[in-house]
């Protein structure tokens, strides 16, 4: 599944950023020896707390793709 390909296939507005010192869930199941690969995905945010500056669109853009991953 590609997802550069899913969004331009599909008109979906799309931003592929890399964030080298995040973590989540999946980063602690790593750590403790979990051999899984994973990825996040989610609306484009500006601060520590993606809430407080998401835009409608990106939230909007953010389902059509999870939308489209399941139907895949």
């Amino acid at each position: 599944f590609n997802l550069a390909i899913c969004f331009t296939i599909k008109n979906i507005d799309y931003k592929i950023d890399i964030y080298n010192h995040y973590n989540s869930d999946a980063s602690a199941a790593v750590r403790a020896g979990n051999m899984v690969r994973h990825g996040l995905i989610g609306p484009g945010v500006d601060a520590s707390h993606g809430y407080e500056r998401t835009h409608k669109t990106g939230i909007l853009n953010t389902l059509k793709l999870l939308q489209r991953y399941i139907e895949e």
